[in-house]
């Protein structure tokens, strides 16, 4: 009756916690999301059938994505709770020209569905008034 010791040894390694008694799963539960991410469009013209002149995606908390500022854009995004319209804007001189730009964003922010669209008279102004968070490449004021 060799079993009994063998059954023994291993109830005491598993009550050590080094042999589980069950199975765990292979995959880690996901995770919630606990920032935001966005997809940013800038189109050329007063709407958004016009040519696309940059895009970027931005991932916040944590940071990542392709976009050229993606801390400084999440900061400015998490004061304003994920809201485009209420991001401080930058106080600069913007020439007086019309050019229209037309900015889409849309995404998620902390699990909630984001959609932005607007029309600025012009790159630099889209710039100022997003914080530049529509600051993309191949702008820089």
């Amino acid at each position: 009756m060799r079993a009994r010791p063998v059954r023994t040894a291993l109830l005491a390694v598993a009550a050590l916690g080094l042999l589980p008694l069950t199975a765990t799963p292979a995959t880690a539960e996901t995770q919630p999301e606990t920032g935001g991410r966005q997809h940013i469009a800038v189109h050329e013209g007063t709407g958004p059938s016009g040519p696309l002149l940059a895009a970027a995606y931005l991932r916040c908390f944590p940071t990542g994505g392709s976009h050229p500022t993606p801390e400084a854009s999440c900061l400015k995004l998490a004061l304003a709770n994920g809201d485009y319209a209420r991001v401080p804007q930058i106080h600069r001189a913007c020439p007086r020209i019309y050019q229209p730009v037309t900015v889409v964003a849309h995404g998620t922010w902390h699990g909630k569905t984001t959609a932005y669209q607007h029309t600025y008279a012009n790159q630099c102004i889209a710039n100022a008034e997003s914080g530049d968070i529509f600051n993309l490449t191949p702008w820089s004021d």
